[in-house]
């Protein structure tokens, strides 16, 4: 979770450990809680890579495309009866002092300035300069539970957070150091995933979630004959010219089938795996993904390594109007997860999920 200081504060360490837990949001997917590197020795198939034997192939690269809807994160702040959605991420400011955006930190005082609630007129700004009405409603849908809730904005306070990477050390704040958006009380979200690390947040006229159900995928080992004949792409080429091909794995639907090749680096621990995604009916192959080990990213574990609970991939329908999704291959230190839709468009739809690591 972020990591916030009142008078009452924790200390630094369990503020950060707070804060950490918060970016595992989604998706799982997807999270700070869990940027430390998972790799793991994994036993069974090792054959040469095929970086060495497949052949070059150019191809158009569909760019993806702007994200088609604003998604945001939820976390509980500290030991309170406030969750909040922070909103910074299409309400940026900047480091200078702007009393248009908030008011002058250094009179409402080193303790009150950490958290507080806005007037009438900083609100409208608010509200203003995201697009957002005060007729509009927020919904927060928890994927792993499968449990939907809403709240019409003109119900909810808008509020300014002193971030999780700042502390009453860095008095007097700067702008920069907050972060706006709405709270909620957490006695309306019973039954919502832990953290609320599963849980999606968009502000509209509508509902956009699907409650049809997202599944975790369960992974099965195929041989790697098994995995679907197409040259790598020239950049991922790159990326695993030095690496081994570990363990293949298979996920099916009625819809699609989900392949997924393990490469290995010189100590046989994962660096990368490859999804390819395919019409469970012609073969054709939809999507094409990689998610390689770098400073901002590192695999995450395939559900149930880690125990019966440790789910990070799903799939299925998350949106009303949109094909099938996938996501939760990856931990991000650096930038927030990724949601990737199983179509042609190579849709990809990244949280605003206001990380300031």
């Amino acid at each position: 979770m972020y990591k916030f200081y009142l008078k009452n504060t924790k200390t630094e360490l369990e503020m950060k450990l707070t804060r950490l837990l918060s970016a595992g949001v989604l998706l799982l997917l997807f999270a700070c809680s869990k940027k430390e590197n998972p790799k793991s020795v994994q036993s069974g198939l090792v054959e040469k890579t095929q970086v060495e034997t497949d052949s070059i192939q150019k191809e158009e690269e569909v760019p993806p495309k702007k994200e088609s809807i604003n998604l945001f994160t939820l976390f509980p702040k500290d030991s309170s009866d406030v969750a909040f959605v922070s909103l910074s991420d299409i309400y940026p400011v900047n480091d200078e002092k702007d009393t248009l955006i908030l008011p002058n930190i250094e009179k409402l005082g080193k303790y009150n300035a950490q958290y507080f609630t806005f007037d009438k007129n900083y609100r409208k700004r608010f509200l203003s300069k995201t697009n957002i009405s005060e007729t509009d409603s927020v919904f927060v849908f928890d994927y792993a539970k499968n449990k939907l809730a809403s709240f019409a904005v003109k119900s909810l306070k808008t509020a300014a957070m002193l971030n999780g990477y700042s502390s009453e050390e860095d008095w007097p704040y700067r702008t920069l150091d907050f972060m706006i958006g709405f709270e909620i009380n957490k006695k309306h979200l019973n039954g919502f995933s832990k953290y609320f690390r599963d849980a999606l947040v968009y502000i509209g006229k509508e509902n956009p979630f699907s409650t049809d159900g997202l599944k975790p995928i369960v992974w099965k080992k195929i041989a790697s004959k098994e995995y679907p004949s197409k040259p790598i792409k020239n950049e991922d080429r790159d990326l695993l010219e030095n690496m081994v091909t570990g363990n293949t794995y298979l996920f099916k639907t009625e819809m699609h089938h989900y392949f997924l090749q393990e490469y290995l680096d010189d100590d046989k621990t994962i660096y990368a795996r490859r999804l390819l995604v395919t019409d469970s009916k012609i073969k054709d192959i939809i999507i094409e993904k990689l998610y390689a080990q770098s400073e901002d990213t590192s695999p995450a574990p395939l559900n149930y390594e880690e125990g019966y609970n440790t789910i990070n991939q799903w799939t299925g329908k998350l949106f009303k109007n949109k094909p099938t999704v996938v996501f939760g291959f990856e931990y991000i230190s650096f930038g927030c997860p990724v949601i990737s839709i199983i179509d042609k468009s190579n849709e990809e739809i990244f949280l605003q999920c206001d990380n300031r690591h």
